[in-house]
């Protein structure tokens, strides 16, 4: 990796599940010196313009956002805004006041959304097809970026990950409900040994928080403006299969029940990306699913703990 000294970086949203790894990972690596993460998610023109301006920085992490597809459903107005305005005014900034940045723009697997049939693995050309409100954002967001890279030559590297889990992430993620349940259970906060479960037989493309951000400082050094990359395991595993996964972990007899509550308005029944464009830039996962949910359980096992 290139040793960029005296290199500030801004990440968005850098309080985040997402973004606490990203901030963690680059003041661990000696490329670069300062790093920002300013809390605000949504921060209008005039604040953006000054932070820029001020910093120069070698290149942005945008992370910040409504992050929640459920949530979507209910609060689309609010998802859209947030998504949407937050990013173009990132962009007019960066674009007026520091166009020397690389900005990294993290749409999402969900813009994809309703996959024809004969469509997997997903690759980059794929049509884009949304199926919830936060979908339809990250959409825009992705197409600004593309739009800003050819009107005012904005050096955007847009990303589009799959499912990213790990240590960290809410509970209102399936894999950290799961987790954070069962180490109640074993904790013996919660009465009932039940896992509640919505459409568990769809199946999705899960890939362990540090490899995803692993690729986003990749993408930073050796992304091609314009360009999108998929970030992702290459493959799909069901729900139900996670579930049994993590209830294996754990010593006690749990029980999955359905919920027909959890279920989406829309949803996919099964997707997975084609990753070979992150390979061709050096890049591959190396933390395995059983590994994640471990690491995952032990995580939501700790605060069961200190809970009690």
């Amino acid at each position: 990796m290139a040793s960029w000294s005296n290199r500030r970086v801004v990440v968005t949203g850098g309080a985040g599940f997402l973004g606490s790894f990203v901030v963690e990972r680059l003041r661990k690596t000696n490329w670069c010196t300062d790093v920002f993460a300013p809390r605000s998610r949504e921060y209008d023109l005039r604040e953006k313009e000054a932070l820029v301006e001020k910093l120069k920085p070698h290149s942005v992490y945008h992370l910040a956002g409504q992050s929640m597809p459920s949530f979507s459903f209910t609060h689309p107005g609010e998802t859209l805004k947030t998504n949407i305005f937050s990013t173009l005014n990132l962009f007019e900034a960066i674009a007026e006041c520091s166009p020397e940045t690389v900005i990294l723009n993290i749409g999402s697997a969900d813009e994809y959304g309703d996959v024809k049939e004969g469509g997997l693995p997903v690759n980059e050309s794929a049509e884009l097809r949304p199926l919830n409100p936060y979908a339809v954002s990250k959409v825009t967001q992705d197409l600004l970026a593309f739009q800003y890279w050819k009107s005012k030559g904005l050096k955007a590297v847009r990303a589009r990950p799959f499912n990213h889990i790990g240590p960290r992430q809410s509970p209102s993620f399936v894999t950290a409900e799961f987790a954070k349940r069962i180490a109640d259970i074993e904790a013996g906060t919660v009465a009932e040994k039940t896992l509640m479960v919505g459409n568990i037989e769809a199946a999705k493309d899960f890939l362990d928080v540090r490899d995803v951000v692993a690729a986003y400082e990749l993408l930073v050094e050796k992304g091609k403006p314009g360009e999108v990359y998929n970030i992702c395991s290459g493959r799909a595993y069901l729900i139900k299969d996670i579930a049994e996964k993590l209830i294996s972990l754990s010593t006690e007899k749990i029980e999955i029940v359905r919920d027909p509550s959890k279920k989406r308005p829309t949803d996919t029944l099964a997707i997975y990306g084609d990753n070979s464009k992150m390979r061709a830039l050096g890049w591959e996962p190396r933390h395995g699913l059983d590994e994640t949910l471990r690491d995952l359980l032990d995580y939501w096992r700790e605060r069961a703990g200190s809970r009690t």
